[in-house]
Order: C-alpha cells, then sequence, then structure tokens
C-alpha cells in the first residue's frame, strides 16, 4: 500500500505539530519548492515560507525546510532501515544537540558547535517523519560545486568543527558519565547494522571496488590494484563489526560525511571564500572512532595534490582537537598523543576509504541517471542493486579514485 499526499493540507498538520514552540496562534504556508533527482536517497525534501502571528500578536516569519521520509510502503518493506535512520536524525536533533550545546555554554566555551541548522520540531505517524529545519540557503549557504575537489580552507573549517564536536562527546562522557550513557541508551540502534540485513547493502559497496579496479586497469600498477581488491573482503567488517578498541577513543559521530552532506557559506559570487560550515544529515551517526568521521570526509572530498599532504591536515585536526578538550577542562588533551591519534587513523581510516567510492560515484554522473529508490522498489528486487550504475565523466572520476586507492594500498589502510 502507498500513501498519496494531499500537499498544502499534509504540509500544514505536519507544521501544526512541528512548531509548537513557537506559539502561533495561526500561521500560513506557502511551498516553494521541492528536492531534485538526487539530492536525497532516503527522503524528500519541500522548501516552505511560513508566516504568522504568537500569541502575543508578533508577526513571525520562517524560511523552513522539510525534510521528509518517503512514505513507500514497498520501500520501508525493502530497506527498514530508512525509516531507522530519520529517527536517529531526529534524536540528534532533539537530544544530542541541545544536551552538547549545554555543557559547552556550562564550560564557557566562547564558540560552542553550532554547525548544525536550528530544528524547530518533527512530526511523525506510521507512514512519514518530518524533520522542520530553518532553511540555511536563504542565509548564504549552498553547496560545493559538484565533482570539484574541496580546497585547503574548506578542509581547515570542517576539520575544526569536526574536531569541536568530538572533543564535546569526549569531555562530556568523562565529566558527566551517567548523562552520557543515558544518551547513548535512548539512542535509535546503529542504521548501519540494521542495513546489512539488506543483502543489498554489502554488495553495493562490493560492487563499488570491483567497478575501481576495472576503470583503473590502465591508470595503477597491478600490484596495488590486487591489494586494493582485497577490500572486498573487508566489507563486512569494516562497516558491521570494526569497533574501536577499549583504549581508544569513541565519539558520537556525524557518519554520513560526503560533500553533499554539507552546505557552506560563501562571502563571493565565485563561491571561492567561504565563512563558515553547516553539517547536514545525522541519519548514520554512531558510537564509534572519530576517524570514520575524519577519514570519510578527507577521502570524498580531498583533492590529489592534498592527500599527499594529508598528514599535515590530521595533525591539524588533532591540534585541534586538543586545543577544544582543553577548554571543556578534559584530562584527554595530555593523553591523547599524536602518536596514538595516528595509531587509530592506520587501523580506522579503511572505513572512509571504502565508504567513499559510492558517493563520489554520483558526483560524476548526471542527476537523471541517479537512481529512483522508491520506483525501484515497485520491481521487487534489492533496490540497493540500483546503485550500481555507469559513471558518466569516467575520467573524472578514475583521476579523484587513482590517488585515493594508491594513498590507501602505499600506507597500508588496506
Amino acid at each position: 500500500m502507498e500513501t498519496t499526499i494531499d500537499r498544502d493540507s499534509d504540509v500544514r498538520k505536519w507544521l501544526t505539530v512541528a512548531l509548537t514552540g513557537e506559539n502561533l496562534e495561526n500561521f500560513s504556508v506557502d511551498i516553494t519548492g521541492n528536492s531534485e533527482k538526487g539530492d536525497g536517497y532516503a527522503g524528500d525534501i519541500i522548501f516552505v515560507f511560513v508566516t504568522g502571528t504568537d500569541k502575543q500578536g508578533n508577526h513571525k516569519e520562517y524560511d523552513l525546510v522539510l525534510k521528509c521520509s518517503k512514505p513507500s510502503a514497498a520501500l520501508l518493506e525493502n530497506i527498514p532501515a530508512l525509516r531507522l535512520a530519520f529517527v536517529k536524525e531526529a534524536y540528534m536533533y532533539q537530544n544530542v544537540f541541545p544536551i552538547f550545546k549545554e555543557f559547552q555554554v556550562s564550560r564557557g566555551m566562547k564558540r560552542p558547535f553550532d554547525s548544525v541548522p536550528k530544528c524547530y520540531g518533527v512530526y511523525s505517524d506510521e507512514f512519514r517523519l518530518v524533520i522542520v529545519l530553518e532553511n540555511l540557503k536563504k542565509l548564504g549557504y549552498d553547496l560545493w560545486p559538484k565533482a570539484k575537489p574541496l580546497s585547503r580552507e574548506v578542509i581547515n573549517i570542517v576539520i575544526k568543527d569536526y574536531a569541536k564536536f568530538h572533543a564535546t562527546s569526549v569531555a562530556l562522557q568523562e565529566q558527566h558519565p551517567k548523562k552520557f550513557r543515558k544518551l547513548l541508551e535512548g539512542s535509535p540502534e546503529d542504521v548501519m547494522k540494521e542495513a546489512f540485513k539488506s543483502s543489498g547493502f554489502e554488495n553495493m559497496f562490493k560492487n563499488g571496488v570491483e567497478m575501481v579496479h576495472e576503470l583503473l586497469t590502465d591508470n595503477v600498477k597491478n600490484d596495488i590494484l590486487e591489494k586494493w581488491l582485497k577490500l572486498k573482503d573487508q566489507v563486512y567488517f569494516i562497516l558491521g563489526e570494526m569497533e574501536p578498541g577499549v583504549d581508544d577513543l569513541k565519539v558520537i559521530n556525524h557518519g554520513d560525511c560526503w560533500v553533499n552532506n554539507f552546505l557552506y557559506k560563501f562571502e563571493n559570487e565565485e563561491k571561492t571564500n567561504v565563512s563558515k560550515v553547516a553539517i547536514l544529515d545525522w541519519q548514520m551517526s554512531k558510537f564509534t572512532s572519530p576517524v570514520t568521521d575524519l577519514s570519510y570526509f578527507l577521502f570524498t572530498g580531498i583533492s590529489d595534490e592534498d592527500i599527499a599532504d594529508i598528514e599535515t591536515i590530521l595533525r591539524d585536526y588533532h591540534k585541534y582537537l586538543c586545543e577544544y578538550l582543553r577548554e571543556l577542562n578534559s584530562q584527554v588533551a595530555d593523553k591523547y598523543t599524536v602518536e596514538k591519534f595516528f595509531d587509530e587513523w592506520k587501523k580506522y581510516g579503511k572505513f572512509g576509504v571504502l565508504f567513499c567510492v559510492v558517493p563520489i560515484q554520483s558526483l560524476y554522473t548526471e542527476k537523471e541517471d541517479l537512481p529512483d529508490l522508491v520506483e525501484a522498489a515497485g520491481t521487487g528486487k534489492d533496490i540497493l542493486e540500483s546503485f550500481t550504475f555507469e559513471v558518466k565523466d569516467k575520467n573524472g572520476f578514475k583521476k579523484r579514485l587513482r590517488c585515493i586507492v594508491e594513498y590507501a594500498v602505499k600506507n597500508n589502510r588496506i
């Protein structure tokens, strides 16, 4: 059974619940746009402009983004993890971020982590889960240009914010263990492990490894490619079982760090000067090594020039992490040496090596050729098989992956 949507009445119903905290007496809704194909595999985006008055008679205006789970019964039956992913993201906005901010403020942090859109509320029923967020594009934020490697300036901005977010997680669990444990216990289960119940999930990554091997046959030495191909045998371990050791750093992470899950505040029309980042799509968040975030982000966005200097970038992240830990009065900063960090990078950096292939593949493919999950669900097949699609810009894709493959093999990340 599929549900149909009366957009005007349904959107108003969702907003009536989600905007309860705004104390609006009445409001009107103007639907201003929708997401395009490829903008979100797990859900749909609706842009709305809301005007109204609160109980004190004050005029209110809101530019909002409604992030909606897809109301497809066939899709949810095929990939139950999709509904769980929205529940996880709602939990991050409603529980994790407020507690993190409260803790940072209590420690006198000058600039608390705020690199997420404001969440106004959540609507949920048996068919839909809707997260209502501020529309950052109205504040000058936009996506990084497709298929263009990130600049070193942008990389630095992002690793600083990740360091701040990770440091908050470390300091909170150190100083308020009961509160942190309660936060973990209330969190929905691991979306990745749920996704592995679909046979297509593991095959999607194995197919990606094979595709890279095939495309780079004439560009990379055979011994390197043969070692790369062995990554296929590690897919289940890396994505389903790899966990930090007892003495390794563990944090609540972001989990889905590819380039389209960031919006950047550009200060010029040429989109070269960035002042701030907003991190989106927290559906894959879990309690694990911070290296998973760092490696996934770097390998999906880094240029071949910067990957040659990746050790400097990693040292910068470690420096920022320790600075923020000290600002939060954490004792971990003095114990978490750069040598310890690089040891963990060596162990857990393979997460980003494996996970980056599918997102990069989509960056070099036209939107009309990207999979439609709802359409694929109607075929009765495992819909994750639809993520095995032909890369259109093979030269761009090969150039980006070649440096990652060579780095991963030469530095024992496989």
